[in-house]
């Protein structure tokens, strides 16, 4: 029987015989697709996990992350092999981000390149300003290659997936995260991968039924993705209804009479030291005062925009109990829940504190947040007596602390714009000189804890408040006294030297040690110092008042000589730079009066003389340069820093991954063998090999022509080459033993076949 006959009898050697047919276009783009869209899915899942850090990370490391990922999903699309390749054209593309989207300052290059210390001086000034972004980008897009090396069974893919839904569930429930859109596409995920995983194994096992299946493609993607999207549709449009109730974490602090904490950071970063320490934080405004101090940078990304009739501080909380590293909130606050105002009218705010001899004044304020992240508070001027409007994503309204002046969320919420009605003090000097500020009578409210001091406060705090006051002849003297000396004595910087602190009492670190710092320290300092001489006070932060635009605008037209609206109505831009916190003092009769005790800094409150109310309001000039911006030499050549930083990050990688390849190249053709191989058995890695041979064979001239059968193709080349047709020979029976045979090969025969293709393509050479 001829060769044709013996084919046409056999359909598994004719099924066989196909597969070494090279697959046409259509074919090649499917198994490309359920080969590399594995690693998009593990890349999709990172987002999903990343999404935790929303909140916490500032703005330009979310930029920087999604970059790498979206340089990582288009090279694991692209490029099949050559994993090296992939991942260094990642790291440039991070590397080139965080020039892009953080201050990154260049320098210039070393004088030459053959001094160490030249170099070393190179790498010192600009490889920390690469710290933490690159790290965190890479750590994301090389847990996703993980977990796409790793997930090639079911099992491994549901492992995956359950783990991050176990993860993403606990966060959700434990913690003020709003996870279940994140969850609902993660099994999406899960499912797609799934699927493709089927594929996968179809194509391996049944080739001519995968084959078959895709010249149908709208079958193929259509069932899977019909239930696929069901799933996602349902799973994140699904409304989130109220909560019947609360997780165990939450009960469990409410028990206790604690505050759920919100984590809302210094400009979007976790205040916990498995994240980023105190020190490395910028200016913010964060929720976590248990330890204040440190060092920040500034960070000018704007926050809010406010549109008031009066000028003011932007007030947020306030804190009540000092513990010597920071502070507090006064224990078993009363809460009253606000709800969601109505379109018919505001909500009313209670303010139980007397007030009957002050002067107050009404500001109106409506509140856009620019920034899409969940907020803890929200800010007015002085005490909220009105909440006007709310346009928040949920149904859950804040909750009104009369005690403290604050309009808190139970969790932190997506709020787009408020209005809120407010009185703020118009401060008569004379008349509080008149009055005393020391717990008297039957004051609203319990006092006690204002006057609250840790027992080892070092004396030295109280003796020196003794002698700074010592010449005032009423409480609001003193406490002005106090306003003053902080002012004149301290220079303000947002980098004290935290070397020069010995005390574990940030107060008495501050005003005899470190002796610099930042409205943190002085406002602090100011409120135990007034307690420590019987002034019920306590500490205060929200925003400074920010910056309008016209305003400034006009101020550099007229070179100084616009006059501002004195009343300073307006719409202002309020910055994380603005982050703010100031003391407040409380006097009979009048309630909390606010100080201002930071150097560079003034109030914008007025103060009613003997003859007119007028209002006293601080210089433009003054505002504006309370704000740092960095020095000319830190951006000179910032058009060329974009393209010289990603130059030198891509030459400097080159470099390494050439040398490290070199010398570890014995490990990396170990390593790459078994990646290239994984999942094979001996016989298929022989097929394989074949493949490649006949393609070096072409590329040398040698063709093998479709009619004809792959013994006529070795008889012709090795009348072709004649001393090497003992060796085709050999090569061409472990083929056929491979690939129509019954018995399994062996490691030894692959890796004998092997070296005889390389001896063969060493000689056609």
């Amino acid at each position: 029987m001829n060769r044709t006959a013996d084919a046409a009898w056999n359909p598994l050697r004719r099924a066989k015989a196909a597969m070494i047919r090279r697959p046409g276009l259509a074919l090649r783009l499917w198994d490309a697709a359920i080969d590399r869209l594995p690693r998009l899915l593990a890349l999709l899942i990172a987002v999903q996990v990343t999404a935790i850090f929303k909140d916490y990370w500032w703005k330009e490391t979310y930029d920087i992350v999604y970059a790498g990922i979206w340089a990582a999903a288009v090279t694991e699309l692209l490029i099949g092999r050559l994993s090296v390749l992939r991942f260094i054209l990642q790291a440039l593309v991070v590397v080139w981000a965080t020039v892009a989207y953080t201050s990154f300052a260049w320098y210039g290059w070393p004088d030459t390149w053959r001094r160490w210390e030249e170099i070393a001086s190179f790498f010192q000034v600009h490889g920390p300003q690469l710290f933490p972004y690159v790290p965190i980008a890479l750590a994301i897009i090389l847990s996703a290659r993980l977990a796409a090396f790793w997930a090639t069974g079911r099992r491994h893919v549901l492992a995956v997936i359950m783990l991050v839904v176990i993860v993403l569930a606990t966060l959700d429930s434990f913690f003020p995260l709003l996870l279940w859109p994140n969850i609902a596409w993660t099994v999406a995920t899960g499912l797609v991968w799934l699927v493709l995983l089927h594929y996968r194994q179809l194509r391996d096992r049944h080739y001519e039924s995968w084959r078959a299946l895709t010249e149908r493609p709208v079958e193929l993607v259509l069932q899977a993705g019909a239930v696929i999207g069901l799933v996602l549709l349902f799973g994140t449009a699904m409304p989130r209804a109220p909560a019947l109730l609360e997780d165990p974490y939450t009960l469990f602090l409410l028990a206790q009479g604690r505050e759920v904490p919100t984590f809302n950071g210094e400009a979007g970063i976790l205040q916990n030291p498995l994240f980023l320490p105190a020190a490395n934080s910028r200016s913010g405004y964060s929720r976590n005062d248990a330890e204040i101090g440190g060092t920040f940078e500034y960070d000018y990304s704007p926050i809010m925009q406010i549109t008031t009739t009066h000028r003011s501080y932007w007030r947020g909380e306030s804190k009540a109990v000092y513990t010597g590293k920071g502070w507090v909130d006064a224990p078993d606050p009363e809460l009253l829940r606000v709800g969601v105002p109505e379109e018919s009218g505001g909500v009313s705010l209670p303010v139980p504190q007397s007030r009957e001899k002050a002067n107050v004044e009404i500001v109106q304020q409506t509140v856009t947040i620019l920034r899409d992240e969940p907020i803890p508070v929200l800010f007015g001027a002085g005490p909220v007596v009105s909440l006007q409007a709310l346009e928040i994503s949920s149904q859950r309204g804040p909750l009104w602390n009369p005690e403290e002046w604050e309009l808190v969320f139970f969790r932190p919420a997506s709020v787009k714009t408020y209005s809120v009605v407010s009185e703020t003090l118009v401060l008569d000097e004379e008349a509080l000189r008149q009055t005393t500020a020391r717990p008297g009578g039957e004051e609203p409210g319990d006092l006690a804890v204002y006057l609250q001091l840790p027992e080892d406060l070092p004396p030295r705090v109280r003796d020196l408040a003794q002698e700074v006051t010592a010449e005032a002849t009423n409480d609001y003297d003193r406490a002005k006294r106090l306003e003053a000396y902080l002012k004149e004595n301290y220079p303000y910087t947002n980098t004290p030297d935290l070397s020069r602190k010995r005390s574990r009492d940030v107060v008495d670190a501050f005003l005899f040690e470190i002796r610099e710092g930042y409205c943190d320290y002085y406002s602090t300092a100011f409120v135990v110092m007034a307690r420590s001489i019987g002034l019920p006070a306590r500490w205060v932060k929200g925003y400074a008042t920010g910056f309008e635009p016209s305003v400034e605008e006009l101020f550099q037209l007229t070179q100084g000589q616009y006059s501002p609206d004195p009343m300073g109505a307006g719409t202002y831009t309020v910055r994380n730079a603005d982050a703010h916190s100031w003391a407040e003092v409380y006097f009979e009769g009048y309630g909390w009066v606010p100080f201002e005790p930071t150097a560079g800094f003034t109030m914008p409150i007025r103060v009613l003389t003997e003859t007119e109310n007028e209002e006293t309001l601080p210089a433009i000039e003054d505002e504006f340069e309370s704000f740092e911006t960095p020095g000319e030499g830190a951006v000179v050549g910032r058009g060329i820093a974009l393209t010289a930083a990603a130059v030198a990050a891509a030459a400097v990688l080159l470099v390494m991954a050439i040398w490290l390849g070199w010398r570890h190249r014995e490990r990396l053709a170990a390593l790459w063998h078994r990646v290239r191989y994984h999942g094979t058995t001996p016989n298929e890695r022989i097929v394989l090999e074949m493949h490649r041979f006949i393609r070096f064979m072409r590329r040398r001239g040698l063709r093998r022509e479709r009619h004809e059968t792959m013994r006529e193709t070795f008889g012709r080349w090795g009348a072709a080459v004649g001393d090497l047709r003992g060796e085709l020979d050999r090569v061409l029976l472990q083929f056929e033993a491979a690939l129509y045979g019954p018995v399994a090969g062996s490691e030894e025969t692959y890796r004998e076949f092997a070296e005889r293709i390389r001896n063969i393509r060493k000689a056609v050479k």
